[in-house]
């Protein structure tokens, strides 16, 4: 059976409710989209409608975002590695491909780093490694947090505004991440803590397959860090899609789909 409507589901985690949508066909292998911070599960529209047909998408709206208002309860983002855990489970899917973009990266890495019989393969997307070659990143995001500190004092109108010119490069993108981040409040900051216990060493290569997608006008700093995780990583590719920013798969959806599907396709064989 295949979904056209996206249909809210709930979960209950620690006594707090996560919003997911899962949409496509439920005989077919599993996609779990992952947004990035401020935004929430629309920024994967444009990806909705080229895989639906051909796989079982989840999409999550995450502590904090969209529809996922957890303020006054102790979940967070390091919450979710667990509570995607638990979202398979409850609907007996035994393993998924993961899809992160930016901070969604992150997560997916964590998650395959805690469950990693659950996951098939990973897509980083303007993110980097939780493991390896993050040091100067590390430490710009840093920076970057008290740049989002001094914009949220000034007005929360002000800071979405800066997040949004610096997510994406075109005005498809733009509107996507707008709508997102609509619904992200000064309350949703609680639910950003504890993303700190996922950053841990390790030289090894990584066991599942591994695509870095990267914006060409995505920030010079991201671009070398998957350029580095790259030639660390000899079973990865890497791909620069042009006319995109941060947010490529909004910014330049075609390509991205392309990729993407190629990508899969390959981890099937």
């Amino acid at each position: 059976m295949i979904e056209t409507v996206k249909q809210v589901k709930k979960l209950i985690f620690n006594s707090a409710t996560i919003s997911y949508y899962m949409i496509g066909d439920r005989k077919k292998e599993t996609i779990v989209m992952l947004h990035p911070a401020f935004a929430d599960h629309q920024i994967f529209e444009p990806q909705i409608e080229h895989f639906k047909h051909n796989y079982q998408i989840i999409l999550i709206d995450m502590p904090g975002h969209g529809k996922t208002q957890v303020a006054g309860s102790k979940v967070t983002l390091r919450d979710m590695p667990e509570i995607l855990d638990q979202l398979l489970a409850e609907n007996d899917i035994p393993s998924c491909h993961l899809v992160g973009v930016s901070l969604g990266s992150l997560i997916a890495q964590a998650f395959a780093e805690n469950y990693p019989n659950r996951v098939k393969s990973v897509m980083i997307v303007g993110g980097y490694s939780i493991h390896k070659a993050n040091e100067r990143v590390l430490k710009a995001q840093k920076k970057e947090g008290l740049k989002w500190i001094f914009y949220t004092l000034l007005s929360m109108n002000k800071f979405k505004r800066y997040i949004i010119s610096g997510s994406c490069h075109t005005d498809q993108g733009r509107d996507l991440f707008s709508k997102g981040v609509e619904h992200f409040t000064k309350k949703s900051f609680s639910a950003m803590a504890g993303m700190n216990r996922f950053f841990t060493k390790k030289a090894k290569p990584m066991p599942y397959p591994l695509l870095l997608v990267i914006g060409e006008h995505d920030l010079p700093l991201i671009q070398e860090a998957t350029m580095e995780l790259h030639k660390l990583e000899p079973h990865s590719q890497r791909l620069v899609l042009a006319g995109a920013g941060h947010c490529a798969n909004v910014d330049a959806p075609l390509e991205f789909n392309q990729i993407a599907e190629r990508f899969l396709s390959d981890c099937d064989l």
